[in-house]
């Protein structure tokens, strides 16, 4: 039996990595990450000065220039350009004559005895939202500060008024600190970049499985696998088979996006504008201080526990799909029959993705914590919950006995389906027979 298993299992996953469709598909896979990877390149490639000035003209009827120029210069990085050149102006004549045929901007300050000051937003083109926003947000903010100054408020009140409050974080618990605290957040966050990839290759893993074993069955294929192995040696040989190849296609999905980021590191303008707000975000970001602030809430402690339980999650939930999905496309005739009952697995695993979101919306919720020890569902909502410390190792721990349980009822009750769909090859009465063969001993 060990002999055939190990020949089952090699022939089944050299028969889909020597696909030719599989080249195919890891090709555009490959050109599609890459692609992704470095798309604010590829923009440009195909043309149009993006990294083209940002020119604002301001006709200033207030005495309030300098304070304009220095509230938009404040915002500059949020207006997609790699420069801004603000100019003041005299002839407002004039300056509509030059907007004409470009991209620049020009604001009239008048005076307002109401609203120190109100403006006249003048372009010959249409302006982005975002850019359009920034702008107004900055006059907004401007004149707050303008109005603050002529309010006659004393210069250190003034200071009180527009500096933020000081927050000291503190815990009845000793054992817990700010700096977990956040560092939680940030990994929950962080998860998600885990979950959507292990939901397509839960999904690519499923529709597989029933793909293979109803091609072989349309074959009458089956017949003569089945009259040389037993059901248990082929069930379990395409168990493995195709996760073993679900893991192989992560790993060079994951090659691919190395590829695409060693690919932008030698090609990419750093004078670019991308790029720019890339270091800006980095720089904001602080990913030397994060490392601290990680180093410090001493979780570092906890993930050498915490990253086996996932993984043992992940596995488990991958075999329990696998197995389900063998079982159902045993009982099928045909591709179109196990698409159907192949619906409820996507739904249960869509569900859990979205649950996550929920459950930012609803820290703390029963239903929320509940659902993330239920089997097929747990793959997506324990890690993130765990992360974020929702929830506790303890129903981590649970979730995984329950997935073992529900792995070991799919092993022996299902293995019973499987022998009596697998050469079953008529759809009257086969539910009858299911149920006949589970009750067998």
């Amino acid at each position: 039996m060990e002999n055939k298993f190990k020949f089952l299992t090699k022939h089944s996953l050299k028969k889909k990595i020597k696909n030719k469709w599989f080249l195919i598909a890891n090709v555009i896979v490959a050109l599609i990450t890459i692609a992704f990877v470095n798309i604010d390149s590829i923009v440009t490639m195909f043309g149009g000065d993006f990294n083209k000035p940002l020119k604002i003209n301001v006709v200033d009827n207030t005495g309030y220039y300098e304070n304009v120029k220095t509230g938009l210069k404040g915002v500059e990085s949020y207006l997609g350009t790699s420069k801004l050149k603000i100019s003041k102006i005299d002839d407002i004549k004039k300056a509509k004559k030059k907007l004409k045929g470009t991209d620049d901007i020009l604001l009239v300050i008048n005076p307002d005895t109401n609203n120190i000051y109100n403006i006249e937003f003048i372009t010959d083109a249409y302006v982005d939202t975002v850019k359009y926003q920034a702008i107004i947000t900055s006059l907004n903010t401007t004149k707050q500060g303008i109005a603050l100054d002529l309010s006659g408020i004393d210069k250190e009140k003034l200071n009180q008024i527009s500096s933020s409050v000081e927050v000291k974080r503190t815990f009845i618990n000793e054992e817990k600190t700010e700096d977990e605290e956040n560092t939680r957040t940030l990994l929950s966050v962080s998860s998600l970049i885990i979950a959507l990839p292990c939901f397509m290759l839960i999904m690519y893993l499923v529709q597989m499985i029933g793909a293979e074993i109803n091609e072989e069955k349309s074959t009458r294929g089956m017949e003569i696998i089945i009259g040389n192995v037993s059901p248990k040696t082929h069930f379990f040989s395409k168990i493995l088979s195709s996760n073993l190849f679900v893991l192989i296609q992560g790993g060079l999905i994951l090659l691919y996006s190395a590829v695409g980021l060693i690919i932008r590191k030698f090609t990419t303008d750093p004078s670019h504008q991308g790029m720019k707000a890339i270091k800006e975000a980095a720089a904001t970001l602080d990913l030397s201080g994060v490392l601290e602030m990680i180093e410090k809430s001493g979780i570092l402690n906890k993930l050498g526990y915490i990253i086996p339980l996932i993984i043992i999650l992940l596995l488990l939930s991958f075999l329990a799909y696998s197995l389900l999905a063998g079982v159902l496309a045993s009982m099928t005739t045909n591709m179109e029959n196990y698409q159907q009952l192949q619906t409820p697995l996507m739904i249960i695993s869509l569900a859990g993705f979205y649950l996550i979101i929920i459950s930012a919306m609803f820290p703390g919720a029963l239903f929320v914590k509940i659902a993330s020890v239920i089997p097929l569902m747990s793959i997506s909502l324990a890690p993130s919950l765990l992360l974020s410390g929702e929830i506790g190792v303890g129903l981590i721990i649970v979730a995984i006995l329950l997935l073992m349980l529900l792995n070991f009822i799919l092993i022996k009750f299902g293995l019973k389906i499987y022998k009596v769909g697998i050469l079953n090859y008529s759809e009257s009465d086969l539910w009858k027979k299911m149920f006949r063969a589970v009750k067998e001993k």
